[in-house]
């Protein structure tokens, strides 16, 4: 959640032209951050402190977005004010669920904030992947219409509620219509993001990690979703979209971002391009490998990538982050 408010935040700036919350303000809400970080591993009290803290964290990044999308008059991207809400409501409700040991709940709305997560970077995507490619290959890339945009995202909307009110949905519909209607989303949901890929890919995406990351995050999702249509292990199939999709998406878009902000060249080192490569091989090792080879040396395969990209992705970026821009410019 903390990278995507994080991007979110400054982000905005490119888009309304106006300044984030940074300085003193900026340390309090990482300081609010961290509470709600210890406060969870602490004990029922701490679980409290953290609830406060965490929602104080999206509370206060709403309101900063909010008035940024406000006062630069950018209403185009007012789209994730409500979207940052319903990660709060969902916050609340793991509180709610985790406090009354209630862990049927708690499940569904895990396995829903993964859909949110999905549905957002999906949005994300559809904006800024076909930019990123065209820029870097210096060729136009094909844009979806705003109506393909909408029906994605309805249809992952409609698979994280679906989830989320799955109890619900088995005592209201039989479970044959339940399963169809289930099959056609997916379907549909499957077509048109693998048509998504078709129009990004290019073939000189290969020769730049910074655009082949991006694109092969992506592809996580349509193989996630195949893994659900045939009825495949579904918590095995969302590590796979929290692993490959989700994460390995985080790292490429900050991997990306943290150099163009920072007025350095967008290029991968090669350490860069060993954690992306890592990352992928975590996700498809905890997600699909383990239900075909259900074997404990797979996990700590995935274990040991996971790490091992996480640890080369802050070796190198640390130092990028910590310094001013070579330009001297704010950011």
């Amino acid at each position: 959640m903390a990278v995507v408010l994080g991007f979110l935040l400054t982000a905005a700036q490119t888009w309304t032209g106006q300044e984030s919350i940074k300085g003193i303000k900026l340390f309090a809400l990482l300081v609010l951050w961290l509470t709600a970080r210890i406060g969870m591993n602490l004990n029922q009290y701490g679980i409290i402190i953290s609830a406060i803290a965490d929602s104080l964290v999206i509370l206060i990044s709403i309101s900063v977005l909010f008035l940024m999308v406000l006062k630069g008059k950018n209403y185009r991207n007012f789209i994730f004010v409500p979207i940052l809400c319903v990660f709060l409501a969902l916050h609340l409700g793991q509180i709610f669920a985790i406090v009354n040991n209630n862990f049927t709940l708690s499940q569904s709305i895990n396995y829903a904030t993964s859909w949110w997560f999905a549905f957002l970077i999906s949005l994300i995507s559809a904006r800024v992947i076909p930019f990123f490619v065209s820029k870097a290959v210096q060729q136009d890339i094909s844009r979806e219409s705003i109506y393909i945009t909408l029906i994605c995202q309805v249809l992952i909307f409609t698979l994280g509620l679906s989830k989320l009110l799955e109890m619900q949905l088995s005592m209201a519909l039989d479970a044959d219509t339940l399963q169809n209607a289930l099959t056609v989303i997916l379907l549909l949901s499957l077509a048109l993001h693998i048509y998504r890929l078709y129009i990004w890919h290019h073939r000189k995406i290969w020769q730049n990690p910074m655009l082949w990351s991006l694109w092969l995050s992506y592809s996580f999702l349509p193989l996630s979703l195949l893994l659900l249509l045939l009825d495949i292990d579904y918590k095995n199939t969302m590590h796979l979209i929290n692993l490959g999709f989700i994460s390995a998406m985080i790292m490429a878009f900050t991997a990306r971002v943290s150099l163009g902000h920072t007025g350095r060249k967008i290029q991968a080192s090669p350490i860069i391009t060993f954690a992306f490569l890592a990352v992928f091989a975590a996700a498809i090792n905890r997600g699909l490998m383990v239900i075909f080879i259900p074997h404990p040396y797979i996990m700590y395969i995935a274990v040991i990538c996971w790490a091992s990209a996480l640890l080369c992705f802050l070796y190198h970026y640390m130092p990028i982050l910590i310094r001013a821009r070579p330009d001297r410019k704010p950011g």
